[in-house]
């Protein structure tokens, strides 16, 4: 394969410590089994200083960032394999084990009590945590994301192990993706586009399971098939795509 062509990948992510982001719940907060692909790209992107910040508030600037991006990520599911890489020539044997509930009991250092009566401040309540060593599998766009990056707002150590695919062709047609879809990255997103899917909400929410008509490449490695879809090239101008 010709270096030009090396513009797709598959991707795994192993976690190298705990690794946890709140989607669902109030006092027990859990997570879905998928990462957003913004977490993702600001991770993978980290040649590109103006797009980090060592504080930015509550405010997102995903519009302004996207533009600056030349790898693109699509949204990441938990790997179902039981063998993970350890080196670039060596695997592991893991099964991706059970979430890590972590309990919190805080003291509120004025009241001395466990509850301030603010409903959005719990101070009781349980969090969860995918241990380390848990994997992801998500594919990339324009470059090749492989090595060590610090994921979400925790800065979570990961490292990135990746395959070249090949780009078979180009299709419109109606197809069944092989990764989460971020709706927001599609060209065209009309109701009548997507024949099924399931949602899921977290930021950003994601199309899982799902059926769609959309632009999308047919990939190949040795072995497999894939369906990956092509961002909207408007949203991502400064991602080179096949």
């Amino acid at each position: 394969m010709k270096e030009s062509e090396r513009l797709v990948y598959k991707c795994r992510l192993v976690t190298h410590d705990y690794l946890f982001f709140t989607t669902i719940g109030f006092r027990d907060t859990t997570m879905t089994n998928y990462i957003g692909n913004y977490a993702l790209m600001y991770a993978i992107n980290r040649h590109t200083p103006a797009i980090h910040r060592n504080a930015s508030g509550t405010k997102p600037y995903y519009q302004q960032d996207l533009q600056k991006i030349s790898i693109y990520a699509t949204p990441a599911s938990l790997s179902s394999g039981s063998e993970i890489p350890f080196t670039t020539d060596k695997v592991l044997v893991w099964e991706n084990k059970p979430k890590v509930y972590i309990t919190f009991n805080s003291v509120n250092t004025i009241t001395q009590l466990t509850e301030t009566g603010r409903a959005n401040l719990p101070q009781i309540g349980r969090k969860a945590k995918h241990p380390p060593l848990t994997s992801f599998d998500f594919f990339a766009i324009g470059g090749n994301p492989q090595g060590i990056v610090r994921l979400g707002k925790k800065q979570v150590a990961c490292r990135i192990f990746t395959i070249p695919l090949e780009v078979k062709r180009m299709s419109t047609e109606i197809f069944v993706p092989s990764h989460p879809v971020n709706p927001a990255d599609l060209t065209s997103a009309s109701p009548e586009d997507i024949e099924r899917a399931e949602l899921i909400y977290q930021t950003p929410p994601l199309l899982v399971n799902a059926r769609i008509r959309a632009p999308h490449y047919v990939c190949n490695d040795e072995k497999n098939t894939f369906f990956i879809v092509k961002p909207d090239p408007a949203r991502y101008p400064n991602v080179t795509l096949p």
